[in-house]
């Protein structure tokens, strides 16, 4: 088994934790604790809305968690291409908008997610069947429309998510949008979310890119940022989707692959982070040892960001996912799990201390 091992095990004295050891009696947190008080870039969370059954509009206690700790929320579903366009010319703002509204009366940035993927399409884009240039004209329409629309409103958008496979070497993605207009399609996306929202900052996104599968996809991806760069097309960084677990990445890889990054000179995010501690399924129940467990990988993924990354490249941390209760994990990946910061009852675990110790590692000044 391969696990994160803490390149240094700092002294963590925020005065507003006080841990205990049980997972059944979760860390005792002082009410200063803010994770978006310990540093000066965006510190945030994937978002339910209307009208999923767990919307954060309806939850006054995923609010509070909310409000409490964050500064940039991303909505999970609701601001992706099914949801916004069920029908062609058909664009649907209503909850999205909501959404951005509360986000902006509570002093929150805003993450959009995402313009262009194959998965979580509508299903009329999926059966389309048309000429290049149609298939060019229903992207333009999109993200001219959609990007439009939020200018202003959002910070900085996925343009593009998932588009190279896991395979050694890797290729693009056998998608719609790659089958009908090629790879072309990814610079095509970049180009009119640029046209559409000049101020926003554009991320190319993708899973598996943090050392687990080796650094084959992150390679390519950054082959296609070098290229977009030698032709001036925007890409202003690259989003991790961290969904980890406690047996691998290793924090070496992790480090690299960030560095990878730093070296273009282009922003990095942690884009999509939760860390699983069951993905061997030998477990039906948390419990206090996993608890530590997670605890220190969220520590040492913290600490590599903050310590590999320098400053004005810093994009953010998303944790994707409010408590365990709103996790994608145990669904799709058919076994429990338990991979965020607070548990079904709202309550604090002894990952959001770990979270907490990886940021106190920052010297950048801390704001309320």
């Amino acid at each position: 088994m391969k696990l994160l091992v803490s390149t240094r095990l700092a002294c963590f004295c925020i005065c507003s934790i006080a841990a205990v050891a049980q997972a059944d009696d979760p860390p005792s947190v002082n009410a200063d604790l803010r994770l978006r008080a310990l540093v000066d870039f965006p510190i945030g969370v994937a978002v339910p809305a209307d009208p999923w059954p767990n919307s954060l509009l309806k939850s006054p206690e995923r609010q509070a968690l909310v409000e409490r700790h964050f500064n940039s929320i991303t909505a999970e579903n609701v601001m992706k291409m099914a949801y916004l366009q069920p029908a062609p010319g058909e664009f649907v703002f209503e909850h999205a908008d909501a959404l951005v509204d509360y986000a902006r009366r509570q002093g929150m940035i805003v993450h959009g997610h995402a313009l262009v993927w194959h998965t979580q399409a509508p299903d009329w884009m999926n059966e389309f069947e048309g000429t290049t240039e149609e298939f060019r004209t229903i992207l333009a329409q999109h993200i001219r429309t959609i990007a439009g629309h939020f200018a202003g409103k959002v910070e900085s958008w996925d343009v593009v998510n998932e588009a190279f496979t896991d395979e050694v070497p890797t290729q693009y993605r056998d998608t719609i949008w790659y089958n009908s207009i090629g790879p072309q399609y990814i610079e095509l996306a970049f180009k009119l979310a640029r046209e559409a929202d000049p101020h926003a900052d554009l991320y190319y996104i993708d899973y598996d890119i943090s050392g687990a599968l080796g650094p084959a996809k992150l390679d390519r991806i950054l082959e296609m940022a070098d290229d977009f760069k030698a032709r001036d097309i925007p890409l202003d960084g690259i989003g991790f989707q961290m969904h980890i677990d406690t047996e691998e990445p290793v924090l070496e890889d992790v480090r690299e692959s960030f560095a990878k990054v730093v070296e273009r000179g282009i922003k990095v995010r942690i884009a999509e982070l939760d860390i699983a501690v069951n993905p061997a399924e030998r477990f039906t129940e948390f419990n206090s040892d996993l608890a530590e467990l997670q605890r220190q990988h969220y520590a040492d993924v913290v600490r590599a960001y903050v310590e590999t990354v320098p400053p004005r490249l810093r994009g953010g941390i998303t944790v994707w996912g409010i408590t365990d209760a709103d996790s994608w994990i145990p669904e799709f990946k058919k076994r429990p799990d338990w991979p965020l910061l607070f548990d079904e009852r709202f309550r604090p675990k002894k990952a959001l201390l770990g979270m907490a110790e990886g940021l106190s590692t920052t010297s950048v000044p801390r704001r309320k």
